[in-house]
């Protein structure tokens, strides 16, 4: 068994109230952690939404500064896309930082 890869996204989102979406569809991923954070040791200001569709107000998992949350997929040979992600902000220039595997 060999080691897993970790890599990382880092996303902020420019305007309150318009999710955006956190990346192209070029990254799949078996795994993926969001961190309520706007950079590397930076918390944000206020909550932040993950959602999966990208109308303002639409449910998603809510975090505060600093929290986090996991998605895996269910199967080995199964994977989440980064175009599946919409970030969603109550503080202009706050975000996420993702962190996957593949």
């Amino acid at each position: 068994m060999g080691q897993q890869a970790l890599n990382q996204i880092t996303k902020t989102v420019s305007a309150t109230g318009t999710p955006e979406v956190l990346g192209s569809g070029a990254v799949r991923a078996h795994s993926i952690t969001f961190f309520a954070m706007k950079a590397a040791r930076t918390d944000n200001a206020g909550r932040v939404y993950i959602q999966v569709a990208s109308g303002n107000d639409t449910a998603g998992a809510p975090l505060d500064p600093g929290d986090s949350v996991t998605f895996t997929a269910n199967g080995q040979d199964e994977y989440f896309s980064d175009n599946q992600f919409y970030i969603d902000v109550e503080t202009a220039g706050d975000g996420v930082v993702a962190i996957y595997n593949k």
